[in-house]
């Protein structure tokens, strides 16, 4: 059930619910929730939702690619990340053109536009950084990273274990 800030009465109610069995997975995703509504605006103010800004940021480091890498970087089905490139073009953000290699495939790149936009999402994301963790510590920091690291590590070899068995 949701639960009510320290001020009580219309205190704005936090996203999820309090998972007596998971406490630690039912926390972790009220934090997911309230850094994804704080992402959601500060990219509005650049024009973009997400994850538009991590395609940018992902061709800016790695550059012109197939279509099918972007799926499979982003883990979501092949529709999904054809509308949201398409939105992207419509916005002058990246280019897809037809494969040199293969005639069925498209190819992504940034546009001078898309390019351009870069530092000011990663200035975003700095941004974003400072409003949800800047009351840590250092070591509450570091502590954070390597703990997350490790539930990511787990979560990720079971799954692929998982998928690996017959």
């Amino acid at each position: 059930m949701p639960t009510k800030g320290a001020g009580g009465r219309g205190a704005r109610s936090h996203p999820g619910v309090q998972i007596t069995e998971a406490p630690i997975g039912s926390l972790l995703l009220q934090a997911v929730r309230a850094h994804a509504a704080l992402a959601t605006s500060l990219l509005a103010d650049l024009g973009l939702v997400a994850p538009q800004e991590v395609v940018l940021l992902y061709l800016q480091d790695h550059g012109r690619m197939p279509q099918a890498e972007l799926v499979r970087f982003l883990g979501r089905d092949r529709s999904t990340v054809t509308a949201t490139l398409q939105a992207m073009e419509r916005g002058r953000l990246i280019v897809r053109t037809p494969s040199r290699t293969d005639q069925r495939a498209m190819d992504v790149d940034l546009t001078d536009t898309g390019r351009a936009l870069c530092p000011r999402i990663r200035a975003a994301w700095a941004e974003l950084e400072r409003l949800t963790f800047g009351r840590l510590a250092p070591a509450q920091r570091e502590q954070l990273k390597a703990g997350l690291t490790a539930a990511r590590d787990a979560a990720r070899a079971h799954h692929e274990n998982k998928e690996t068995r017959p």
